[in-house]
């Protein structure tokens, strides 16, 4: 596949099971997007999505077992708001008005 662009690749990851990537960003977007991402990496900037057992990090020679263990769901995912609720703007707004 020639290389896409932004939504193009969002439109694949959101129809996908899963994905499997090199790249720090795509891990990252997978979260976004509720898929789970084999990363072929040794380690990743983004520890908060392997450590949740969201991402899993892999070998090249792994990743058809990886996919197993996702597709089975054998990996206890806690990915409950990483990233937060989406709620930090009222959350400000309320600390600055109280003042």
């Amino acid at each position: 596949v020639e290389p896409l662009d932004y939504l193009s690749m969002m439109g694949l990851v959101q129809k996908s099971l899963f994905v499997i990537t090199d790249s720090g960003g795509l891990q990252k977007e997978a979260y976004f997007a509720g898929k789970r991402a084999i990363v072929v990496m040794p380690d990743t900037g983004w520890r908060e999505l392997t450590d949740a057992g969201w991402n899993i990090l892999s070998k090249a020679d792994e990743i058809k077992d990886k996919m197993g263990c996702i597709i089975n769901n054998e990996i206890d995912s806690k990915t409950k708001n990483i990233y937060g609720d989406g709620n930090s703007g009222k959350k400000i707004a309320g600390l600055i008005k109280a003042f």
